[in-house]
Order: structure tokens, then sequence, then C-alpha cells
């Protein structure tokens, strides 16, 4: 997604998933792991695995430096390995010391890549689109 952050605020992004058997302890929202809780092993510049759940913080993948008057950066939130659901949520908590700087965002994406594992084959799910590897 695209934000605009001032020196002065942050945020935050959490996300819930929905389970098909709808258990109600479920509908908890959990933080994204952030940059400061990953490691980059691919090199890419982005986190992409996790040193210890219970130290998620909700920040991007990669640090991003705050902003200047209305330019907005790309950030990128992901997190691997979770069980099975049939739907998400996306809540972003904002905070700062000055509310004339409230964060901003546009271009709000997701993106899904799933892993169907059948018997020895993997087929790679990503847009809808099946790849057999």
């Amino acid at each position: 997604m695209g934000g605009y952050r001032h020196s002065s605020a942050d945020f935050r992004v959490l996300y819930q998933l929905f389970r098909e058997d709808g258990s109600e302890t479920e509908l908890s929202y959990e933080l994204f792991p952030g940059f400061d809780n990953l490691n980059d092993t691919d090199g890419d510049g982005f986190g992409d695995q996790v040193i210890d759940p219970s130290k998620n913080s909700g920040k991007p993948d990669a640090f991003v430096s705050p902003s200047v008057t209305d330019q907005f950066k790309e950030y990128q939130f992901s997190v691997d390995d979770l069980d099975e659901f049939t739907g998400f949520k996306i809540k972003i908590v904002c905070s700062g010391t000055n509310e004339a700087f409230a964060p901003r965002f546009k271009d709000f994406r997701t993106s899904l890549s799933i892993m169907v594992v059948k018997g020895k084959s993997k087929d790679f799910i990503k847009s809808g689109k099946v790849f057999n590897n």
C-alpha cells in the first residue's frame, strides 16, 4: 500500500482470519511480524522468516523512513505458514503526537499466495491461476 507517515506519527497493521468452523476463539486480530522480527533470508530487502511470533510488531516487512510533505511511500506486510482460512480482515491502527500530521493511505492492495499439497506434487495458486511445480 502507499502510505504517508510524518515523523510524529506511526501505524501498525493487524490481520484477522476466519475459519470454516467459525470458531469464536479465532476471531482475534494478530499483528503482522514486522521488519524488527524478521530475517531477510533471500537478500531482497524484505524480511521473510519470523524470529519470534510472540514479538510481532505490526510494522512493515522492511524499514520505511518517515515521509516528507505529501510523499507516499510503499509499505509491504506479509505473513507465512497460516492455517486454513476462508476469509480475512485487515486493520490499521494509527497514532501520533500531532493530529495535523495523521498517517494517510492509498492504493491498498492484497495478494494471496497459496500452496496446495496433493500427494507428492505441489500446485501453487496465485491470483486465481494454478501453476504446477
